[in-house]
Parts: C-alpha cells; sequence; structure tokens
C-alpha cells in the first residue's frame, strides 16, 4: 500500500507540472470559479481529489492617492506649460537651470556693438494637449542670498541649492527676483528638429554684455558666475496653459549676439558671446498641482499625520481610479483577506496571482497614450513606498500593457502578485500592506500624462484577481 502511494504520488506530479505550465498562460483570461474536481491531476494514473483550483472571490479595496513629493531633478528633458482634464484637475509644470560661465576669448576690441540676448532651445519631442495653443509663461532670474565671511567679506550664495538629500522634488520652491526678463506667448512645435530662441530683456542683455566687454570677475569661473546669473525658471501661470512641452535640457545656452562697427556692410555669420548649459548644476522641474473641481475632489490640498499622504476610495470618484505623472496620482489596491488565504483549503500551495486592471477608454487619447508598463511599490498604512514590488529573487515586477487582438476589446494591465501574496499570507499578523501602481520613475517628474481605471458595472470589484492553488486533500 505504501510502495502504490508512492507511485501515485510521483505520477500526480509529473502531471501537476504540466497542468500547472498551462494554467499559468490560461490565467490571464479564464474568470470562473474551476473546482477541484475539474483540474483533477494525475486521473489517469491515479485516483485523486488534489487538484489545481481557481480562486477569484477575494475582494479589493481601491483608491486613488496622492503623493507629497517626487524627485524631478536632472531629467532628460524640462517641462513648461500645463495640462487640466476633469478627472484629475490641473497641473502646470516650471523649469528651472542654470547655466555655465563662457569659454570664449577674453580679449575684444572696444569697436563692439550689443545686439540682443536670447535663450537658445530644442523640443525634445514630447507634448501633451493641443499645441495649436499658445503656451505663455514668464523668464525669471532667481534671487540670491548675501552673507559675511569671518574676515567680514561679503559674499553670495545661489538660492538654488538641492535638499539634503542632493534631490529636487516637483515641490521644491525659490525665491525669484522681481520682474521678467521676457514674457513669451508661444506657439510651440514639439516635433520640429529647428533652433528656437526666446529674447530677453535688452536691459538684461547690455548689462551682461558689459560685464564680458570689462571681464568683470563674476563671469569668470562658475563659482563666481551665479553671483550674476543664478539660475533661470519658466514660470507658467496656474489655470491658463493646456498645453505642455518637452525641452531638450542640454540643448539650452545663453547667447549675447554682437556686431563690429568696421564699416557699414552687413555681416553675414551673427557673431555672439555663449553661455552653455550647466549640465554640473541643478536643474528640476516645479510641478503644481490643483484638483479642485475635477472628480478628486480636494485630494491636492488634503495631509493629515494620521492616514499620510492624501487618498480617496474609488466609491466616491464613480468605482474609478487614477493614476497621473507630474501631480503624482496613484492607484492603490488593498486586499484585506489575504493573510487568511492560507484558510481557503487544507494543503493548499499557491501556483500564481494575478490582477488585471482596466483603463477606462475615455481617460487616454492619441495625444495622451497609454503607458506600456506601469510601476508598483509596497506601501504601508501611511502610504510611505517601503520598495518597489518584486520577484523573490530580486527582480522589479511592473504592471504590463495587453493589447487584445480583436479591435473592439480594450487594451488592459496584467499585475503579478504572486510574490505579494507569499510574503503577505505567509505574516503571523496583518500587515497593512498595500501596492499602488504608477507611472515610471523615469517619467513621473517628466510628463503629465493621467489615465484612470474602471470597474465592470456588473462586477463590485473594481479590478479581477485570479489566484490559482494546487490543493492535496489526500490528508
Amino acid at each position: 500500500m505504501k510502495s502504490s502511494n508512492t507511485f501515485a504520488s510521483k505520477n500526480m506530479e509529473r502531471s501537476f507540472r504540466i497542468v500547472a505550465v498551462f494554467l499559468l498562460a490560461a490565467s490571464l483570461f479564464s474568470c470562473n470559479f474551476s473546482k477541484v474536481e475539474d483540474f483533477t491531476l494525475g486521473k489517469d494514473f491515479v485516483k485523486s481529489t488534489s487538484g489545481v483550483i481557481m480562486i477569484d472571490t477575494m475582494s479589493i479595496v481601491a483608491s486613488t492617492v496622492h503623493l507629497d513629493s517626487i524627485v524631478t531633478t536632472r531629467l532628460p528633458h524640462l517641462l513648461v506649460g500645463g495640462e487640466s482634464n476633469s478627472s484629475t484637475g490641473r497641473v502646470t509644470s516650471s523649469p528651472y537651470f542654470q547655466f555655465a560661465n563662457g569659454s570664449f576669448q577674453r580679449d575684444f576690441p572696444n569697436t563692439l556693438i550689443y545686439d540682443s540676448i536670447v535663450i537658445k532651445y530644442n523640443y525634445d519631442k514630447y507634448y501633451i494637449g493641443d499645441t495649436t495653443k499658445l503656451i505663455s509663461f514668464s523668464v525669471k532670474l532667481l534671487d540670491y542670498k548675501q552673507g559675511f565671511n569671518s574676515n567680514g567679506s561679503l559674499y553670495n550664495i545661489s538660492a538654488f541649492t538641492a535638499n539634503s538629500d542632493g534631490q529636487l522634488y516637483n515641490s521644491s520652491t525659490f525665491k525669484l527676483k522681481a520682474g521678467s526678463l521676457a514674457e513669451p506667448k508661444i506657439y510651440p512645435y514639439p516635433l520640429s528638429k529647428k533652433d528656437f530662441y526666446l529674447h530677453l530683456s535688452d536691459t538684461y542683455g547690455k548689462e551682461l554684455f558689459d560685464k564680458i566687454l570689462a571681464k568683470n570677475d563674476s563671469l569668470e569661473s562658475n563659482q563666481n558666475f551665479p553671483v550674476f546669473m543664478p539660475g533661470v525658471a519658466f514660470i507658467s501661470s496656474p489655470d491658463v496653459n493646456n498645453t505642455a512641452v518637452g525641452i531638450a535640457q542640454s540643448s539650452l545656452s545663453l547667447r549675447v549676439y554682437y556686431h563690429q562697427l568696421i564699416n557699414p556692410i552687413e555681416i553675414s555669420n551673427k557673431t555672439y558671446f555663449n553661455f552653455p548649459v550647466n549640465t554640473s548644476g541643478l536643474w528640476f522641474n516645479q510641478i503644481l498641482y490643483n484638483s479642485q473641481g475635477s472628480m478628486l475632489g480636494n485630494i491636492s490640498q488634503i495631509r493629515n499625520n494620521i492616514t499620510g499622504n492624501a487618498e480617496i476610495s474609488s466609491a466616491n470618484t464613480y468605482n474609478q481610479t487614477m493614476v497621473q505623472a507630474g501631480s503624482a496620482l496613484y492607484t492603490k489596491i488593498r486586499i484585506p483577506g489575504i493573510q487568511q488565504f492560507r484558510g481557503y483549503a487544507k494543503n493548499l500551495v499557491l501556483i500564481n496571482a494575478r490582477i488585471q486592471l482596466v483603463p477606462n477608454p475615455g481617460s487616454y487619447s492619441i495625444t495622451n497614450p497609454l503607458p506600456d508598463s506601469l510601476a508598483v511599490y509596497v506601501v504601508d498604512r501611511r502610504n510611505v513606498i517601503s520598495s518597489q514590488l518584486a520577484t523573490s529573487t530580486g527582480g522589479n515586477i511592473f504592471a504590463l500593457k495587453y493589447v487584445p487582438i480583436a479591435s473592439d476589446e480594450q487594451p488592459y494591465y496584467v499585475l503579478d502578485v504572486t510574490s505579494f501574496f507569499e510574503s503577505e499570507s505567509a505574516a503571523q499578523k496583518t500587515t497593512g500592506n498595500a501596492l499602488m501602481i504608477g507611472m515610471l520613475s523615469n517619467k513621473v517628474g517628466q510628463t503629465l500624462n493621467h489615465f484612470s481605471f474602471f470597474g465592470n458595472s456588473n462586477n463590485r470589484s473594481l479590478f479581477k484577481m485570479n489566484i490559482y492553488c494546487y490543493v492535496d486533500k489526500s490528508n
């Protein structure tokens, strides 16, 4: 009798492996509860009541979370403009950056004449919103503080400094000088490869030009240059722009054009002094968010020391949750019964757990496309991120977009939560941990894209979760 059981066990194990592989592939499309006898393993070899079951009765609690701040330092592109929609509200981005002192020849003839001053830039092909509309912003200089050395001499400190962690955030602020160097209103051409120019105040340009000719000490080194040019910001006015575009940070430069008075013949090749962008300095996107008047109500204003980051239940947003870069909106999913998972059956072994998330087709478009993948984080009760969701071997897990072949079916995301199930169900007590889903870290601080997930009206649950387990009922 003992040898017979051993033989049956080995055959069951081989059969189980084959069926398990099949089920993992099929789990994306199956949504019906399967009884043990439906997937009886090894029935061609021995009689068995063991098998694979699918559990789809566990509930998910969904909500939208607004994080306090996100890192936006030294990203590939700077973002200027804004965007608004009825679901998430209005978001506005203003880029800050620095120029370095020029490396031009310091010996000049006294016949040079000032022409103009401009900021040269190139678009980097990112945009959102209607690019046929004007974008308006103010070109501002950052202010700087003054202090005294121990010997009583005066020194200047640029106000453009990073936080103690070396980072700048979407919520970082700096003092700006009164007045503006320019108040441009531009039609953006985000796909163009041309050079573009913003003309600045000639008063400021002439002052810089005179300092160059006078070999002013403030222009001699990067250390002293911030005294005259501590930093520049393109301040986008809230509640004005409905278009945002990306500017390639590396393309920026400050140019002072001049000519030499030799004869009245105009020189075709314009001459200029060039101050390149300081790639070793600081730059970031300051992003303002206002949710008032949207489906999320006043989530951008709520901050509570007990609950941490602002959060609103999907029950209060018409069974939807939001995701948006820039404003730091994330979808949060909590699985209340995960600690009781082992109680579904005796000798239960988890094979796979997946969640399917369906975006609202009205929340994305050609100019606001769905990302191919989404980042997934483990958060505590206060919505503080503890880690990125990872496999048992340490590889990061993402929610991946699937586009059905059938043209009438909507794209959806699939998230493998097997490792999260394993760790949470093995915990001795309820942890309160949840999963937070949103834009990838390399997108969240330099884009404004958004969309929402929505639930099936025939299903109380916002998302669909399938859990496949092996149950051994022989004991």
